[in-house]
């Protein structure tokens, strides 16, 4: 009996998350009420309610669980960087992993508008991550390249870019040379 408690509030939670991220990218958060949420879930406003008393309760969710999935992607690349793979490719699968993730790439986007724009909680916890992200990013760089001494500046250029590179793809700009952007860091900076 307990176990289907736990799954039946799992699976509440997931879809009130997945309703409310495909709403948010649909119309943004200013215009999408938790009201709109549960009708789109097809659950209760009492059922929502209980599980997120504010929408600042729900987008913290859902921006916690953007960031784990986004820091996923930043630890997988510091494992490849761990193994004999070359820089050039490694970067590029980075880039190309992230810009190819449209929708979660919108919800970064809209989530970071809102904290930008209205919400200085959501700020401060964007910046606590994307201060991790950089620690990680120079993680790898320090694993690829031992000898190194500018990781720092090196993850903040390269941190930098992944946003970068998601904004131009969001947009639909041209085509991102991904590959020459990895091979030009690979001649200039000398360490990747």
């Amino acid at each position: 009996m307990k176990q289907d408690v736990r799954n039946s509030t799992r699976d509440n939670r997931e879809r009130i998350i997945q309703t409310a991220a495909k709403l948010i990218i649909e119309r943004g958060i200013a215009n999408t009420s938790l009201a709109d949420i549960a009708r789109a879930a097809h659950i209760s406003k009492g059922t929502l309610f209980y599980y997120y008393p504010t929408k600042g309760d729900l987008i913290f969710d859902i921006t916690e669980r953007h960031m784990k999935h986004m820091s996923g992607k930043i630890l997988r690349w510091v494992d490849d960087a761990a193994r004999d793979v070359p820089p050039e490719k490694i970067l590029k699968l980075v880039f190309e992993t992230i810009t190819a993730a449209e929708a979660r790439g919108e919800i970064h986007l809209y989530l970071i508008q809102e904290a930008l724009t209205n919400n200085p909680s959501l700020r401060a916890r964007f910046a606590e991550e994307y201060r991790r992200w950089r620690e990680v990013i120079e993680t790898g760089i320090k694993r690829l390249f031992p000898n190194e001494t500018e990781y720092s500046t090196v993850s903040w250029i390269i941190l930098a870019l992944i946003d970068g590179c998601l904004l131009h793809s969001l947009l639909g700009t041209d085509r991102l040379p991904l590959e020459q952007m990895a091979q030009y860091l690979n001649r200039s900076s000398g360490i990747v």
